[in-house]
């Protein structure tokens, strides 16, 4: 994990953020064996909350990430708003685990939709 990721980043106002895709990509080819699973732990006609979780060889819980989407909030949720918050969520847990993590935890993704979302 302390080896020095030269991962692409996307500037969103003036910060560079990593994207879901570049921190799964990191993450598959540096940590075979490991997993990356997620859960919907709330559903209804709010939206949605995924718990993402990553684990080590052994099955050993090593990070997990949380994202809440609702199903209306933007164009894209209207017809996947719970694909959109996996991918969020598996973000989160990706950068909690330290996988393109500089400025922030938030990707890329995350930060943009949180913006167009104001």
């Amino acid at each position: 994990k302390s080896e020095i990721m030269n991962l692409k980043t996307v500037n969103i106002k003036g910060k560079q953020y990593v994207t879901v895709q570049e921190r799964l990509k990191y993450f598959r080819e540096h940590f075979a064996g490991y997993s990356l699973t997620s859960e919907i732990t709330h559903l209804n006609e709010n939206g949605v909350i995924v718990r993402a979780s990553l684990k080590n060889n052994e099955g050993d819980e090593v990070a997990s990430g949380y994202a809440h989407e609702k199903q209306n909030s933007s164009f894209i949720n209207k017809t996947s708003f719970i694909e959109n918050c996996e991918t969020s969520a598996w973000g989160r847990a990706l950068g909690n685990f330290g996988v393109g993590v500089d400025q922030s935890v938030a990707s890329a993704d995350e930060v943009a939709n949180a913006i167009k979302n104001q």
